[in-house]
């Protein structure tokens, strides 16, 4: 690298290569030697490949540190990649989660090599965590994974671990940075997902400046599922170059929204419980070949990418097309909150209605004190335990309503089926006859709240008519970060909160089914505690908790409003 540091990777060539050939490249932080058998595919279909240790990683030198030296090893990857006697001097670049995100700042460093990106379920870091301003210390966990220059996915998997020793600190009122001493190790970095809340100059240096886009000029084909837990910071990054990017990347800028989830984005049919039509089971592998293939003018373009965005259709099991994602979310059913006043239960709730309403205030409390929702988090989900993601079997999952709101285990509806009077729930009537929901839900809510400030979620669900459910959005607030900033709540006033970005939807909902619309508090070990008091949530100390006593207003002068999104024909 430019300052001298090595870093180590493994060089894959086809056997029979007879010519200079075009280099796929992907700098993980999970070992070069975990790419072996992607590796080889590459090889197969003609190209070279080069798996590369993160700095600090596997066989490369220094210390590792997340977000920080991606963008210029990577560019200085790339240059040695373009000099070397066996490479034709084009490079692409692969990979998901993290090395989808490192993907996009290499690209931000604008090297003359780079031909293509193809990041698949990218992180970004300020959207996905710390999310509506509320922090997680997941990151933490991750960042465990990666401790040293080995790989410790087994500590890193065991969520009771990371339950109990959480649920602990959630218990007692301790801040979450205290996890680092329960299990002994210190990662520099990771605890800006709980420090910083507030998007600012910490999240901007994470993301390829707005000038770097506009001067990129390569094709992109971005992938992402919806139950893919980094579905909002993939469509961010998309949504980024379609706005500051020159006019030939905005032209080859692709975007595929399959029915996956993050650890099935090379194609499934199956997410936890909720099975897809055989169209879902997309050969991924396949349509990066072809996508390389036609960026290093080698073939055609793939076939299926014949708009610039692809989106599955649940329900119907069918992918569609679009223009962009402003078109998808362009249409929109307003439907308005209403009660008799005891909203607070699955079997006496609210409704959502399609004319304004005058009905009495729904109450509900955000208590720092109940530990109950904790216990449903030590208990196994029913789920069934088949998660598939290239045929892998993953364990059975416990009850999270971080990992719920995230898209995982999308038919798992225990948190709203008790919400120990911290939430409320509204229901459409049945359809009466199937409806199409596709773009990004939005909700206009009116609150009082009698504390300076408290941390709430909310989940769309679709009921089937047998009573089963399947996830399809949702969002999260921190009241004090309601408009950007960091302003506490007036106690006792009208406040208008709009929620951030809900999770893309794109669904055939039945003939019969319901919809149903909860909010609740966030009570959750992976979740950052809100003691609800008015010192910054970082600062908080046991003692400062406060019952935040919170009001919902539907009347006619704080008509709360939930925008459905959906097909033209069942807009209003």
């Amino acid at each position: 690298m430019r300052d001298g540091v090595e870093l180590g990777a493994i060089l894959y060539l086809p056997i029979d290569r007879s010519d200079r050939l075009p280099t796929v490249m992907e700098m993980t932080p999970y070992l070069a030697d975990n790419l072996h058998r992607e590796a080889i595919s590459f090889t197969r279909e003609g190209m070279a490949f080069l798996a590369v240790d993160c700095r600090g990683r596997g066989g490369s030198n220094a210390e590792f540190q997340q977000w920080v030296n991606d963008g210029p090893d990577g560019y200085d990857t790339i240059e040695w990649i373009a000099a070397q006697s066996w490479s034709d001097g084009q490079v692409g670049l692969t990979g998901g989660s993290y090395t989808g995100w490192n993907q996009w700042m290499i690209a931000g460093t604008l090297p003359a090599s780079l031909k293509t990106i193809v990041p698949s379920a990218a992180f970004m870091p300020g959207y996905d965590i710390p999310r509506g301003g509320i922090g997680s210390p997941y990151i933490y966990r991750w960042r465990l994974t990666l401790k040293g220059h080995s790989i410790s996915w087994n500590m890193a998997a065991d969520v009771l671990l990371f339950n109990r020793i959480q649920g602990d600190l959630y218990a007692r009122n301790r801040s979450y940075l205290e996890v680092q001493d329960e299990l002994g190790f210190h990662a520099t970095g990771w605890e800006d997902d709980l420090l910083s809340t507030t998007w600012g100059p910490i999240w901007e240096a994470r993301r390829p400046a707005q000038d770097a886009l506009s001067k990129l000029d390569i094709p992109v084909l971005s992938l992402t599922g919806l139950y893919d837990t980094c579905l909002i910071g993939t469509l961010e990054h998309h949504r980024r170059l379609q706005q500051h990017g020159s006019d030939k990347a905005r032209e080859n800028n692709y975007l595929v929204i399959g029915p996956w989830d993050h650890r099935g984005m090379d194609g499934c049919d199956q997410v936890y419980g909720l099975k897809f039509g055989p169209a879902a089971a997309l050969d991924v592998p396949k349509l990066k070949f072809d996508w390389y293939r036609w960026v290093f003018g080698h073939g055609e373009k793939p076939a299926f990418l014949d708009a610039p965005i692809k989106y599955y259709l649940t329900g119907n099991e069918e992918w569609r097309n679009a223009e962009s994602l402003d078109s998808l979310c362009s249409k929109s059913r307003p439907l308005y909150l209403a009660s008799d006043g005891k909203a607070d239960d699955i079997f006496r709730s609210g409704w959502l209605a399609d004319e304004i309403g005058n009905t009495p205030p729904d109450s509900f409390v955000s208590d720092p004190n109940d530990l109950r929702p904790l216990e449903t988090e030590s208990t196994l989900s029913n789920s069934p335990e088949l998660a598939s993601g290239g045929g892998a079997v993953f364990p059975r999952a416990y009850n999270s309503l971080f990992f719920i709101l995230g898209g995982e285990d999308p038919t798992n509806a225990v948190f709203c089926h008790n919400t120990y009077g911290q939430g409320v729930i509204y229901h459409t009537p049945p359809m009466d006859a199937p409806a199409e929901v596709i773009g990004e839900p939005a909700l206009d809510l009116w609150v009082t709240c009698d504390a300076p400030d408290a941390d709430l979620a909310v989940l769309l669900y679709e009921v089937l008519e047998d009573g089963s459910v399947i996830f399809l959005s949702s969002s999260q607030l921190r009241l004090r970060h309601r408009d950007g900033g960091d302003e506490t709540m007036p106690l006792n006033t009208p406040v208008l909160l709009k929620f951030p970005r809900f999770r893309f939807v794109a669904r055939r909902i039945a003939r019969n089914s319901r919809l149903r619309l909860v909010v609740r508090a966030t009570a959750c070990s992976f979740m950052q505690k809100n003691l609800n008091s008015a010192t910054p949530v970082p600062d908080q100390q046991p003692g400062e908790e406060r019952v935040a006593n919170i009001q919902v207003l539907h009347d006619l002068e704080h008509p709360s409003l939930f925008r459905l999104p959906t097909s033209p024909e069942f807009a209003r």
